[in-house]
């Protein structure tokens, strides 16, 4: 039995209990808020670092600054007129009958070449042919039916008679292919329209052309056509005339002039020069009269007969900038300039305009420009 030392208190028998520690919450808290305060201190330099890089493209974009770029304006006179050529070669049919066979079209062939042949065909042989079949079927193969039919093949005979037709052998009563020659080489061409035989000179309004344009007629294998009837022609393919009739203004100011350049509707990206060969000023009628030669071809202008042009009647070179740019002041007028993350102000001569845009005279090439001078005045930093 234990026994208590004198001067020793007795043992206090009681219950204990454990309180939870704040002071490690208030610490987490702590840490957290100098986290979130470096975050938005870092994100904060962020923004201003991208504002500064951004910054000139913002106000580039605000006030819609430009770099002034040399250019040229050009003052044009649009013009209709007539396309003619060397064409007074047109091939006739040597006999009334079916095309069988013709070389191809835009190709040029030499002296002497077979360009055609023809199967004799009188014109009640066709109208006999052309009774016997329905109106559907083409020309060609009518004809074809109709020297089965002669010839007593069926159409399911390996040997059609229209392969035996292009290999030669026909009924007595046809006769052999006639050949259609030419005497001097040229361009072949299939289609004929009427105007042939124009010559360099010929100068209708766009209402006569319209009005005086007949029916057109177009080569073809199948096709029945008359003894004498022109079917093809040649031409001198390495050059050609655009025939013009203009009033007095512009006409007289083209006259004067040797050499014009042409933008045609049917090549816009191909400019050509064209040179006067006839100019004739008519007072009485106001009227002038232009006959252009020109060398450079196109392919399938051969077949064109009527066609719109611009003419460059004047070409001027200098810089050229937005006409919003322009401010106008009692001494003239200028632009603002961003000149060193300045506006400055530039006095300018404006010596042209073409729709939105000017050409002036004291602007140096590659000059920043704003075109928005209502947001900004002389003196300003931009940066």
């Amino acid at each position: 039995m234990s026994r208590r030392r004198p001067g020793t208190p007795a043992t206090t028998q009681a219950h204990l209990e454990v309180l939870p520690g704040k002071g490690r919450r208030f610490a987490h808290l702590r840490q957290l808020s100098v986290f979130y305060i470096i975050l938005a201190l870092f994100a904060l330099l962020l923004l201003q670092a991208a504002y500064h890089w951004l910054e000139p493209f913002i106000l580039s974009r605000r006030l819609q600054i430009v770099t002034a770029a040399a250019g040229c304006f050009e003052k044009k006179v649009s013009v209709e007129g007539l396309l003619t050529r060397p064409e007074e070669q047109l091939l006739t049919a040597p006999c009334s009958g079916v095309i069988v066979e013709l070389a191809p079209s835009g190709e040029r062939v030499p002296t002497g070449a077979v360009v055609a042949s023809f199967v004799p065909l009188s014109a009640a042989e066709r109208q006999g042919f052309e009774e016997t079949v329905s109106p559907a079927e083409s020309r060609w193969e009518q004809l074809k039916r109709y020297l089965w039919e002669w010839l007593g093949l069926g159409v399911e005979e390996e040997e059609p008679a229209a392969d035996r037709l292009i290999s030669g052998t026909l009924p007595s009563w046809l006769g052999e292919p006639v050949p259609l020659t030419v005497a001097e080489a040229g361009l072949l061409l299939h289609r004929l329209d009427g105007w042939e035989g124009l010559g360099e000179r010929a100068y209708l309004h766009a209402e006569e052309f319209a009005a005086g344009s007949g029916e057109e007629f177009t080569a073809a294998e199948g096709v029945w056509v008359e003894e004498g009837q022109p079917v093809l022609k040649l031409i001198d393919n390495w050059q050609w005339y655009y025939n013009l009739l203009l009033p007095l203004d512009p006409g007289r100011t083209l006259a004067a002039r040797e050499y014009v350049r042409f933008e045609f509707a049917f090549a816009p990206e191909s400019p050509v020069i064209g040179v006067l060969t006839a100019a004739e000023i008519d007072s009485a009628a106001e009227e002038v009269r232009l006959t252009y030669c020109i060398e450079r071809q196109f392919p399938g202008s051969e077949d064109l007969r009527w066609s719109a042009a611009e003419i460059v009647l004047e070409r001027e070179e200098g810089i050229i900038i937005p006409e919003a740019a322009l401010i106008e002041r009692s001494g003239g007028s200028g632009v603002f300039l961003n000149r060193g993350g300045a506006v400055k102000f530039q006095e300018v001569t404006v010596v042209g305009s073409r729709g939105d845009e000017v050409m002036v005279e004291g602007l140096e090439p590659d000059s920043m420009v704003i075109t928005r001078p209502g947001l900004v005045e002389e003196g300003r930093r931009l940066n």
